[in-house]
């Protein structure tokens, strides 16, 4: 026989070595899915049957898994009774008619199913939660059997359960279904039972956490209606009393100008639609004034806090002598807000504690709840008028304009504006301005901004005079004939400002001296200069 080479034997113990190699793996491969079964069925059967399962313990489950409670729809529950820590109260099933219109003017009816409670009667439902609630409860399924015919119901709070439901259904059948703690290894699994059986059961506390809630939690705690702009509810009026003012803050809305912007010829001067006329008479800053009275609009509360509350529990709100009253109108109904004493929240622990106003309580006028609302909600318990008022005192369209009279230390100067916008002309006494000259000029003058709030009722000599004196229809619009803006010298390099004999501002003194800058380049042909 002839010797085989060196490569030739190690390739053919390779060979070899791969042959063996692909026999195991063909082994391993036909027997290893009857071990991977067994292995998954011994699981599974771990799951369903033994608290002591991982999956148990971590709330986790697939849907096949699941176990039923009940299995109806929310419609088919006649009523349902909660018996809990707080006390108890029932919900009872109640139909109305709906109509609707589809686009092609078509209108259908349906029945619509709600829910009521007598302990909320004469009280608005938050239809919302209660169908939620409602709903959850008629479908509701376990995750898990956590352990069947358990003997010690005293670890899972079942013993003694914390709150039980008992759901009717319109076929004759019901379910009563005891709850008890939440799953410590698993927070948002609650453990129960149907009543009458030891095998205890976890849930989605999401699905069943309304069972523990207190009959306060299903009140409707949207306050007022929400602002239809299809079908405009303005807000008429809103008025501020507080202790801590010496005279009310009182917002009217601008009717008057309402009604003018709606001719073709307006003479509107503004965009805003609401004016302060207590404790001083000026219009809202278009921002933080705006949002003072469209914050009535679907007003939230944070919490229910009393339902019929007796007269000391008013007492201990702060609600018999309310701190603020927020009195005002819209969509024809006139309601006073009252709002008493602040609640505070604390965070931190011992000396690093910090205790920190979040809400106010609450009621309506002649209502009986008592709503806690947060203080984002409430701005009227601590604003100012400067806070919410324009900083610009007057800005009155130019051809609205009858005289315009300008007194400084040097003189005098009275300017009649005449015609509209398509043939005017602009004159003091006889001198006819130029045009474009005159309108940079009047732009400067309705600028004015107050840089500084100012409240004083000192009134030093007047420096700079601007009274403006309007045409009839301006008066027809705004009830006003004219407006005078008076500058006053102050030591500091700032002009004090008062708009109708009310001191409001002070505004760098550069604005007069550009003012009387601008007034002799008006006469003497130089360039008006509208930054200051």
């Amino acid at each position: 026989m002839a010797k085989l080479s060196k490569t030739t034997r190690t390739v053919i113990i390779a060979a070899a070595v791969l042959l063996v190699l692909g026999a195991v793996l063909l082994v391993l491969m036909m027997t290893g899915s009857d071990k991977k079964e067994e292995t998954s069925s011994g699981t599974s059967e771990s799951v369903s049957t033994g608290e002591d399962s991982s999956s148990s313990d971590n709330g986790t489950s697939s849907d096949s898994e699941k176990t039923a409670i009940t299995d109806k729809e929310q419609e088919n529950v006649l009523k349902l009774e909660v018996v809990n820590e707080t006390g108890s109260f029932s919900f009872s099933r109640q139909q109305r008619e709906v109509s609707t219109t589809d686009d092609d003017g078509n209108v259908s009816t349906s029945t619509e199913y709600y829910w009521v409670s007598p302990e909320l009667e004469g009280v608005d439902h938050n239809d919302s939660t209660i169908g939620s609630f409602v709903r959850c409860m008629a479908g509701l399924s376990a995750s898990s059997v956590v352990e069947e015919d358990a003997q010690d119901l005293e670890k899972y709070g079942l013993a003694t359960p914390a709150s039980e439901v008992k759901i009717s259904f319109d076929d004759g059948t019901s379910a009563d279904i005891c709850f008890g703690i939440r799953n410590p290894a698993a927070n948002n699994y609650v453990y129960c039972l149907t009543k009458g059986s030891n095998d205890v059961m976890q849930v989605s506390y999401y699905s069943a956490g309304s069972a523990f809630y207190d009959i306060k939690s299903f009140v409707n705690l949207v306050l007022t209606e929400a602002y239809n702009a299809n079908n405009a509810n303005e807000l008429d009026y809103l008025t501020i009393e507080r202790k801590d003012l010496d005279d009310p803050i009182q917002i009217e809305y601008m009717y008057d100008i309402a009604e003018e912007s709606e001719k073709e010829d307006s003479v509107i001067t503004t965009f805003n639609t609401h004016r302060i006329t207590s404790p001083i008479t000026v219009e809202l800053d278009t921002t933080s004034g705006q949002s003072v009275c469209y914050g009535l609009y679907s007003l939230s509360a944070a919490s229910c806090e009393y339902i019929r509350p007796t007269e000391q529990e008013i007492a201990d709100a702060g609600l018999d002598d309310p701190f603020c009253k927020v009195s005002f109108k819209y969509g024809g109904k006139a309601r006073v807000l009252l709002l008493g004493n602040e609640i505070r929240t604390t965070s931190g622990e011992d000396e690093n504690a910090v205790s920190s106003v979040t809400a106010y309580y609450a009621m309506f006028e002649g209502g009986d709840i008592v709503y806690s609302i947060s203080t984002s909600n409430a701005p009227w318990y601590t604003l100012q008028v400067q806070d919410i008022m324009s900083r610009r005192p007057i800005s009155p369209y130019i051809y609205t304009i009858d005289t315009l009279t300008v007194t400084t230390p040097d003189g005098e100067y009275v300017f009649t504006v005449s015609g509209d916008s398509d043939d005017h002309s602009f004159t003091c006494g006889d001198t006819v301005l130029n045009d474009s000259s005159f309108k940079s000029f009047y732009q400067h003058l309705i600028t004015t901004v107050g840089e500084e709030l100012y409240f004083s009722d000192e009134k030093p000599e007047p420096y700079i005079t601007l009274l403006f004196k309007y045409r009839e229809e301006y008066y027809d619009t705004y009830g006003r004939s004219e407006d005078e803006i008076v500058f006053y010298q102050s030591d500091d390099r700032k002009n004090i400002v008062s708009v109708n004999g009310d001191i409001l501002y002070k505004v760098r003194q550069i604005y007069t001296q550009r003012l009387l800058e601008n007034l002799d380049a008006l006469f003497n042909g130089g360039e008006i200069k509208l930054d200051w």
